[in-house]
């Protein structure tokens, strides 16, 4: 049997007769137009559709050649799991998609990085502006004495006054020990 696979949807054959033809001619002539109208039909749709999908792949050629890492994405997987997160995407979209969040993903680490190092650099400015005033009140704390301008406290002029050197220094030992500067 010589067989030729057909694509196309078939409609049974309608025998020719002499009888068929002859008897009803406006018939018959009004049914071989409407299969006709069918054939031609089927035949321009699977044309039209062969030329969108043609079109298609040229457009996604394009596209990939256009986009280097877009097969890259494709091969890890990524195009994928968006195509399953959002089944409205289509390959394109899957892809723009997946670079979107990965740029999202560096966008949000190189936040946390700065949030880090201006915590970091915040951090040293209050440390450093504690120790310049911790610095600027032990100076101002320190006792003044000769060579400061302020002239020499009476009891060191003249500590037998005061029941001797040592009486003197114990003394001024005690005073700033319960004024808290030691």
């Amino acid at each position: 049997m010589d067989a030729e696979p057909r694509t196309l949807p078939q409609t049974p054959p309608v025998a020719p007769t002499a009888d068929a033809s002859a008897a009803d001619p406006q018939s018959f002539l009004s049914a071989l137009e409407n299969r006709l109208e069918a054939l031609l039909a089927s035949r321009l749709d699977a044309l039209e559709d062969k030329r969108r999908q043609d079109e298609r792949d040229a457009l996604m050629a394009r596209f990939v050649a256009e986009h280097p890492d877009y097969r890259e994405l494709a091969a890890s997987g990524a195009l994928g799991v968006q195509k399953r997160a959002n089944p409205l995407l289509d390959d394109a979209g899957a892809y723009f998609a997946a670079r979107l969040e990965a740029e999202g993903q560096a966008h949000d680490a190189a936040l946390e990085k700065a949030r880090q190092d201006a915590a970091a650099e915040g951090e040293a400015r209050t440390l450093e502006r504690i120790r310049t005033k911790r610095l600027a009140r032990t100076l101002s704390r320190a006792p003044s004495g000769a060579g400061r301008g302020e002239g020499t406290d009476p009891d060191l002029a003249a500590p037998e006054k005061f029941g001797g050197i040592n009486a003197v220094l114990a003394a001024r030992l005690l005073a700033r020990r319960q004024s808290g500067d030691i």
